[in-house]
């Protein structure tokens, strides 16, 4: 409760979690009335398979590459997403001059302002931050 925002218990919120509720219970019983059917089986294995094939289309675009057809709306993209994150002793370090107007936590936009300004360069900038590389597929 220590993390909570603004936890007063509203009877509008209490409403709306009861009537949440109503919907839990009902895919419940939905779920429990067609796992009574055999299709219900065999709906999982197909959801396994297709699973199993994303993952095969995933190590064939780490091969041979992504495709994409915009056209037909096909999708099967290698995502590249990088995370900056600028470190404020490298800043202090870097850029003393303007350490103290960017450094609130690093304020990235106050630092992208410098960059864009010319007041740094952005070889300064990379010198002052840590770039994490992550990866998404999009298969559709």
């Amino acid at each position: 409760t220590e993390s909570a925002v603004n936890l007063t218990n509203p009877p509008e919120v209490i409403m709306a979690m009861g009537k949440r509720e109503s919907f839990v219970s009902h895919i419940a019983n939905l779920k429990a009335l067609l796992e009574a059917y055999p299709e219900w089986d065999e709906l999982k294995k197909a959801e396994q398979r297709l699973t199993d094939h994303d993952q095969y289309i995933r190590k064939l675009i780490d091969e041979f590459g992504s495709y994409q057809d915009t056209a037909t709306g096909i999708y099967g993209l290698k995502q590249l997403r990088k995370t900056i994150t600028f470190l404020a002793e490298k800043i202090r370090e870097v850029i003393p001059a303007y350490a103290e107007a960017v450094i609130d936590g690093v304020n990235k936009t106050k630092m992208n302002g410098l960059i864009k300004g010319g007041l740094i360069t952005q070889e300064q900038a990379n010198k002052c931050s840590q770039t994490e590389v992550s990866y998404a597929y999009i298969i559709k």
